[in-house]
């Protein structure tokens, strides 16, 4: 009985596979590493109601809402609802969308949800 695979195929056959686990486990690493992180960890539930509000403010590109949210940050930070870190990256992205730079405020705000879910 005679296989009908040659042996150099088998070889390159394995070297494809091991390839291809290599390319999967990277991209895994790339999304679960914690180091992948850019932005802090979300510490309330008041921390992820305002990622909400920051990034309708800045996605609609509208003032009052982005003062609405100013407001409801620095209330938030007064009751000590928000960590050290989270603080600076919603100021960090407030002052981008009071600056004008709407598209930046909004991939950062954007961003920082999507880093509570990694």
């Amino acid at each position: 009985m005679t296989s009908d695979i040659e042996p150099g195929e088998d070889r390159s056959r394995l070297r494809w596979l091991l390839l291809l686990a290599a390319l999967l486990a990277a991209a895994v690493l790339g999304i679960w590493w914690p180091g992948c992180r850019q932005y802090p960890r979300a510490t309330s539930p008041e921390s992820m109601r305002l990622m909400r509000l920051l990034y309708t403010a800045c996605n609609t590109q509208d003032n009052k809402r982005l003062s609405r949210v100013e407001q409801e940050f620095e209330q938030a930070k007064r009751q000590g609802k928000l960590s050290s870190a989270e603080q600076d990256a919603f100021q960090a992205i407030l002052d981008l969308a009071k600056a004008g730079e709407w598209k930046r405020a909004e991939q950062a705000s954007f961003r920082f949800s999507q880093d509570q879910v990694r």
